[in-house]
């Protein structure tokens, strides 16, 4: 029997990889790029669009962008909350603040309270 204890934790000498010797000898293939390689690629290529009336050719991420500020621009609430917390991230003078933390304006909240108590009434109106 060998002096080598075996056990939890203690693997049998012979079954041990040697110095020098890798547990994943195959490994990623050199040249396999990981998934934001291939976002960052797929972002960058460009797309065909028309934009008034001429075709112009624009990286996907720029159209994501034209579709992002239209879409806040002709009154879609997502996008615009979404606008304008990427313009916080992006262009504010707070970069590394989480945004649903920080607390709404309050000019904010009195247009919420404003919308919740119109809400209200409205319901009390179509139930009685």
């Amino acid at each position: 029997m060998s002096e080598h204890p075996i056990g939890y934790g203690k693997p049998p000498k012979k079954s041990q990889y040697k110095p020098g010797q890798s547990g994943n000898p195959k490994g990623r293939p050199k040249g396999a790029g990981s998934f934001k390689t291939a976002l960052s690629r797929e972002l960058e290529a460009k797309l065909e669009i028309k934009e008034a009336g001429k075709r112009k050719k624009v990286s996907k991420l720029e159209a994501i962008a034209k579709r992002l500020v239209t879409d806040a621009v002709n009154g879609n609430p997502k996008a615009l909350s979404e606008l304008l917390r990427q313009l916080n991230l992006h262009f504010g003078d707070v970069p590394d603040a989480d945004l649903k933390q920080q607390p709404a304006s309050a000019e904010d909240q009195a247009l919420l309270a404003q919308f919740i108590e119109r809400a209200i009434a409205e319901r009390r109106s179509s139930n009685g």
